[in-house]
């Protein structure tokens, strides 16, 4: 019996268990259940909230747009008014010179009305002086009448004059005839002088005649600068009255160097060759050179001594850099190229400063020989023309 209702009591409990499992089950799945609905009104909620800002974003975007386009109208209106009120300030100061220029004008109309009556008094009173004057000419008929005996008492003595007129021509006659006798002493001394005109004017077109000579051989200095122009072009530049060429040394050498750079050879024979061929290779040229020397000029950096070594020694390397070019000409240059270093003797200047840069170079100069024109002026002293 004990046992049945042991039993009994368990299913029992079991029972009331399994019912309050199932209702905090229950309880559990609307708890569930308003938890999923609340969130699905708040997503609802947020969503229109969302719109709602995004709505109110745009309207504010348009406003600012607005704004901003407002503010621009507003600028734009500034603008114009404070244009219009200079335009304003210039158009009353402009009234302002008008109307003083206005008065002036009128002033000096007024002073001009004045000037006029004036001038026309003063033509009047001109005028009747002028009358008065003209007056004072007016010769009376017994001026004129005496003025008429003047002109026969005249008359009369102009016909004395002509009567001892007639008297000095026929001693002209007679003392014409003598100079016709010494006019053949004249022609004769005339034909003499003719000759010695002659014989003179020979000796000045001869003596004319050497001086072109002379001109065409001290001249060829300006022919072999016309002719390096030409040859050379705007490659280098050119002395127009000694005809020697300027290279620059900081292209030729490093500082304090005498050794020519490797860059700088090929530029150099190109300059070079050129004017080699035409003072060397052109007989008419070449006849009247006496030597082309190759000069080294420094700056006035350190001393003399020391510049005048570094100057020589530059000179000879260019020397030696042509003799290596073409060891058939080197008996021609021999004759005529030498080279000579100068130091600072002869600086560049520039507005009174020495030019240190300009003053570092290499010259390329000739001489022109006179001996032709020496021997010109002697044959002509000596007369064999």
């Amino acid at each position: 019996m004990r046992a049945n209702n042991k039993e009994t009591n368990e299913q029992n409990f079991w029972i009331s268990y399994a019912d309050l499992m199932a209702g905090l089950l229950f309880v559990f799945i609307l708890l569930i259940g308003a938890i999923v609905v609340k969130y699905l009104f708040m997503q609802e909620d947020f969503r229109a909230l969302k719109t709602d800002l995004v709505e109110q974003k745009k309207q504010l975007d348009l406003s600012e747009s607005e704004l901003v386009k407002r503010k621009k109208e507003v600028a734009e209106v500034s603008d114009k008014l404070i244009a219009a009120k200079l335009e304003n300030k210039e158009l009353i100061f402009t009234k302002a010179q008008l109307q003083e220029a206005l008065e002036k004008l009128k002033e000096q109309s007024d002073k001009t009305e004045a000037s006029l009556d004036a001038a026309r008094v003063l033509l009047q009173e001109r005028a009747k002086e002028l009358e008065d004057e003209k007056e004072k000419f007016r010769l009376s008929q017994v001026e004129v009448d005496g003025l008429k005996s003047i002109l026969l008492e005249e008359k009369s003595k102009f016909e004395e004059k002509s009567s001892e007129f007639d008297g000095l021509r026929a001693r002209f006659l007679s003392l014409e005839e003598g100079v016709r006798l010494k006019d053949e002493e004249i022609a004769q001394l005339g034909k003499k002088l003719l000759d010695k005109t002659l014989a003179h004017q020979k000796l000045v077109e001869d003596l004319d005649l050497t001086k072109a000579r002379i001109q065409n051989l001290t001249g060829i200095r300006i022919k072999v600068v016309e002719a390096l122009k030409k040859k050379l072009g705007d490659k280098i530049e050119i002395d127009s009255k000694s005809g020697a060429i300027r290279l620059p040394s900081n292209i030729l050498f490093d500082i304090g160097e005498y050794e020519l750079k490797d860059e700088a050879k090929e530029r150099l024979k190109n300059t070079l060759k050129p004017y080699f061929e035409i003072m060397l290779k052109d007989e008419e040229i070449r006849e009247n050179i006496d030597k082309i020397v190759i000069e080294g000029h420094t700056d006035s950096t350190g001393s003399y001594m020391y510049n005048l070594h570094l100057s020589q020694q530059r000179a000879l390397s260019v020397m030696e850099y042509i003799y290596s070019w073409d060891e058939s000409e080197n008996e021609l240059l021999q004759k005529y190229l030498s080279a000579n270093g100068r130091s600072y003797s002869d600086l560049i200047l520039k507005n009174g400063v020495e030019d240190r840069e300009a003053s570092r170079r290499i010259e390329v100069k000739f001489n022109i020989s006179n001996q032709k024109a020496i021997e010109e002026i002697e044959t002509f002293l000596k007369g064999e023309y």
